[in-house]
């Protein structure tokens, strides 16, 4: 996990606010015998946040994006929406719906 990610989660626990910080959605997946996993790997380690865990067939990557990585967490997104190890997290929690209602918020965030 990196330096920020950490901050970000440590920040969390030990200050739990009532008032909204930044919307941020946080893509996980893991490894995939898949033409885009190579892909999927290289878009999420351009993110500043990336982080992996575990080695080989175990391992999971995770990027966090805010509203103004809109565009680079729908190609993400895309790549890897279908496998079974993805895991969509809304502010470094697992939402109920994150999948089908918070992450299309994301997609308004594209519109220019």
């Amino acid at each position: 996990m990196t330096d920020r990610a950490s901050e970000e989660k440590l920040a969390d626990i030990l200050q739990p606010s009532s008032q909204a910080r930044e919307f941020k959605i946080t893509i996980v997946f893991g490894a995939k015998t898949s033409p885009a996993y190579e892909r999927a790997v290289a878009l999420a380690r351009k993110n500043p946040t990336y982080a992996e865990e575990g080695s080989e067939e175990w391992i999971r990557h995770s990027a966090t994006f805010t509203t103004r990585e809109a565009d680079a967490l729908f190609e993400l997104f895309n790549l890897v929406y279908d496998w079974e190890t993805t895991e969509v997290l809304v502010n470094n929690k697992a939402l109920p719906y994150a999948t089908s209602l918070w992450l299309p918020l994301m997609w308004f965030y594209r519109i220019r």
